[in-house]
């Protein structure tokens, strides 16, 4: 399929540094950044549904509210532990 569009002047020099900078041809650019465009514009996970497989996995291994929290706990004084010896 073949579109033709006009740019202004200011982007389609952008894409033509972009082309040259990258030693790539200026169509495989501009395909990469309306691809890039249209991706960026799918729906993003909400927090619920990225935590919905963790969650599932800590109700399916039983552990307690107690016992997660002193996992957390423990692992939160962990990282500040190494932070710190590093500095």
């Amino acid at each position: 399929m073949s579109i033709t569009i006009k740019l202004p002047p200011d982007l389609e020099q952008r894409i033509l540094g972009q082309a040259v900078e990258s030693k790539k041809p200026v169509e495989e650019i501009a395909i990469g950044l309306i691809v890039q465009g249209l991706d960026s514009q799918t729906p993003k996970l909400t927090f619920d549904e990225i935590l919905a497989p963790f969650r599932r996995e800590i109700t399916e291994s039983g552990i307690s509210e107690d016992e997660l929290d002193a996992l957390f706990l423990k692992a939160r004084r962990d990282y500040a532990r190494e932070n710190e010896e590093q500095d």
